[in-house]
């Protein structure tokens, strides 16, 4: 956001204080919007604490770290918007302060004028921070949410990479060390890294709190008023939206191996027998009261200055992802000894200079890292009710039985994860880098970047699973269609989408052939396609795949709908053997929007093999009550190989009478009430041959459970009507030949019959309708009942 602007209805607005940095990547366009763009399906990705006092972090810096794994470009695929937050002051400014920015930042996007977010309501935000961004970006969440109204966007689910829920560590010694040589040394730099530790942002993100006596620094546990562990975890406990957390350490039920010592470092300057300066620092682990670090200075004849700090520094080594801090002091250190204390070193006597010996005593990195974001904090953890951080459970919990999926009372979160053996990095033996990018120095380290994808992947696949609608059937972003399934483990990495693992890219092929019948100019040398749709159940468009359509594949065209006749719009789509579709097949049906945005459909082809051998062709139908249309890039996807599942059972055995709806095909088939002495019934008047109705079930539902369709109807009618779900079999399935009982003729049609099982999920008895299409022109139909036995 600009320094000045203005607010959400176009007022100027500002103190011109800078306090977040928010960019919109690859937003769709809007050209009547002051900005040109619209938000679809924002995607707040939230930076963590900038720990380095001098270089200030930036969007670009940020934008970089991403693109670096491809993740803004999986976004764009997947139909999102990736929004990038970055707060000006993280260590600075306190993690409440941020929040409440966070909170405001949402209510704008919410509703403004010049960023306009036409699917708010249905489609809300998608958050995910990272590390610090991860606790502002909760906190931040949970206050906007609290407070919205129920027409404002909603948050669909918040995600954290890596983020300190309670608290985050560092060496125990470091404070200590670095205020020693800012105040005693005179570091700027050792002094610039003490008041970053002391700043409201970093004091309040660590687990241990920091304090300073006069020249005294100290690290200790205390956590009574003290944000994480207070007013944090009202935000943590709110069950106002999903959480997903997601922690880069490993959990073996152990600490990780390592050195008890960090470094060494003593340098003095002699000359002769005499020491005429010396610089000694310390840094270590100790599991009991010992000596965790030390530091001295010595100058001249004066006496020296020295401090050392005893203490027990276990949480150095919790189970955790790591940074490099002993590193970072260490070779900062070393070069200010250096500095004061160079190879030629000279003193200047009475007129003489005098050359002096200053070398190195000791100069060793033992230990480079040490924990950072300790796992069990990342995961918000619980052990008996208790905060794991604060039990011994954060050092001896494994992966073992752990339920990461659905952790119930062991974690505020609804899925919490970690680098458990499925993961590609649990064989090492200490966990990674915190947040570590994969290209340093130019190369590519493939084991830093398979694990930031299986990491992607957990929070992309939990997204889908909250996006996925059961009660119809289907996903609320179709461009998750193809790519994940709502049971599909998120554990289990194989079923990674290839989009993800090549960085967004995705595989689409244009189609060489395209007719449209509304527009009859219009063919595939037109991008975009205007036409008028009319009333009702109409075919709108034909492409020509050129050869068998392939499984694992996905058709996908944007509609976009102006000045309807009506408020509503339902496509669906043919996939044909014949380019007159007298034989095909018949894929869900889709809401489209009538809310003059261009929107995506997508229908996934079936899986199974050879199901679609002779199929070459699509055709589009519209159901509507009119409007003005346009329908623009329509391709095929290649890879979208989304698990499928069998579905959910039907809810009821009877099919007619029920509450059903039911759509005639076009003008030319008629559908009413009926009812004489025999009794009341739905009839069917069909003025065309092979022109039809269809009952739709409302969502794709399974017919496992039963054998047969069991149809009764008058007597004298039906004799050319075929019944099947979804698709023709080549088998035909009239309702003549049907046996008189009661009145009425009834048919008995197998469902292993009239239903294709060679394209249905696994093979199942499952359909979304059923059709009755007639055979012949001027066929009635008069049916009383539809029911499954």
């Amino acid at each position: 956001m600009a320094k000045s602007g203005v607010d959400a209805v176009g007022n100027p607005c500002g103190d011109g204080k800078f306090v977040v940095g928010v960019r919109f990547m690859d937003a769709p366009e809007d050209g009547t919007s002051p900005s040109g763009i619209y938000l679809e399906r924002p995607f707040l990705i939230i930076d963590g604490i900038n720990l380095d006092p001098v270089e200030k972090r930036t969007l670009t810096d940020l934008q970089n770290d991403l693109q670096q794994v491809g993740l803004p470009q999986i976004l764009k695929s997947l139909g999102y918007t990736p929004v990038l937050v970055q707060f000006m002051e993280t260590v600075r400014t306190s993690l409440q302060d941020n929040s409440e920015t966070l909170r405001r930042l949402l209510s704008f996007l919410n509703n403004n004028l010049h960023f306009p977010f036409p699917g708010a309501k249905d489609d809300g935000f998608v958050i995910m921070g990272i590390s610090q961004g991860g606790v502002i970006g909760r906190y931040g969440a949970y206050l906007y949410d609290t407070h919205r109204q129920k027409t404002d966007a909603p948050i669909r689910l918040f995600s954290s990479l890596d983020s300190p829920h309670q608290g985050a560590v560092m060496p125990l010694g470091l404070l200590s060390t670095v205020a020693f040589w800012g105040q005693v040394g005179g570091s700027s730099a050792a002094e610039m890294f003490k008041d970053v530790l002391m700043s409201k942002g970093a004091r309040d993100l660590l687990f241990y709190e920091n304090t300073c006596f006069g020249v005294v620094c100290e690290s200790h546990l205390g956590t009574e008023g003290r944000f994480l562990f207070e007013d944090y975890r009202k935000a943590a406990e709110y069950k106002g939206f999903p959480a997903v957390l997601i922690a880069q350490g490993q959990l073996k039920g152990e600490s990780p191996a390592h050195k008890n010592e960090y470094y060494r470092l003593q340098r003095s300057v002699k000359k002769g027998p005499f020491t005429l300066g010396s610089v000694v620092s310390r840094l270590s682990y100790s599991d009991k009261d010992g000596e965790i670090s030390y530091n001295r200075l010595k100058e001249k004849t004066g006496n020296a200055q020295y401090r050392e700090r005893k203490g027990s520094s276990t949480y150095d080594f919790i189970q955790g992802s790591t940074y490099p801090f002993a590193a970072t002091i260490y070779n900062s250190l070393r070069n200010g000894f250096l500095d004061a204390m160079p190879e030629n070193m000279k003193a200047h006597a009475l007129f003489f200079d005098i050359d002096l010996d200053a070398s190195w005593e000791e100069d060793v990195l033992k230990q480079d890292r040490s924990t950072f974001i300790p796992t069990v904090s990342a995961m918000d953890m619980k052990c008996n009710g208790e905060l794991a951080m604060l039990s011994d459970c954060g050092f001896t919990q494994s992966h073992q039985g752990f339920p990461f999926e659905n952790p119930g009372e062991r974690s505020t979160a609804n899925a919490t994860f970690a680098v458990d053996p499925t993961h590609p990095r649990f064989a090492e033996t200490i966990s990674g880098r915190h947040v570590e990018m994969p290209f340093e120095n130019g190369a590519l380290n493939a084991a830093v970047l398979n694990g930031m994808q299986v990491d992607m992947w957990r929070i992309l696949c939990e997204v889908a699973k909250y996006d996925y609608d059961y009660d119809l059937g289907r996903y609320r972003n179709p461009k998750l269609v193809g790519y994940f399934s709502p049971n599909t483990s998120c554990m289990d990495w194989t079923k990674m989408p290839d989009m993800i693992l090549n960085a967004g890219a995705v595989q689409e092929i244009p189609f060489a052939y395209a007719r449209y019948d509304y527009d009859a100019a219009a063919t595939e040398k037109n991008p975009v396609v205007k036409f008028k749709a009319p009333a009702g159940w109409k075919k709108v468009a034909l492409w020509d795949h050129g050869g068998n359509i392939l499984p694992n594949t996905s058709f996908e065209v944007d509609v976009k709908v102006e000045n309807p006749k009506g408020n509503w719009m339902k496509a669906e789509l043919l996939v044909c053997r014949l380019k007159n579709c007298s034989g095909f097949l018949q894929l869900n049906e889709v809401s489209v929007p009538v809310d003059g945005m261009s929107h995506t459909l997508r229908w996934q082809m079936p899986a199974n093999d050879g199901a679609l051998n002779g199929m070459r062709w699509f055709r589009l139908v519209l159901n509507s009550d009119g409007g003005d249309v346009t329908v623009a890039n329509p391709h095929m996807v290649l890879n979208t190989r989304g698990e499928t599942q069998v579905p959910p059972k039907i809810a009821s055995a009877t099919i007619l009478p029920n509450s059903y709806e039911y759509f005639p095909w076009d003008s030319d088939v008629h559908v009413g009430l009926y009812a004489d002495e025999l009794g009341s019934g739905l009839e069917i008047r069909y003025n065309r041959a092979r022109h039809g109705v269809y009952i739709e079930l409302g969502k794709m539902v399974s017919m496992d459970d039963y054998d047969n369709l069991v149809v009764d109807y008058w007597p004298g009618t039906c004799q050319r009507t075929l019944v099947y779900f979804d698709s023709k079999k080549l088998l035909k399935s009239n309702l003549d030949n049907g046996s008189l009982q009661n009145g009425f003729v009834r048919k008995i049609l197998p469902l292993d019959e009239i239903i294709d099982t060679d394209v249905t999920p696994k093979s199942s008895k499952s359909a979304h309708r059923l059709n009755l299409q007639s055979v012949e022109v001027n066929e009635r139909c008069v049916i009383k009942s539809i029911m499954l036995n």
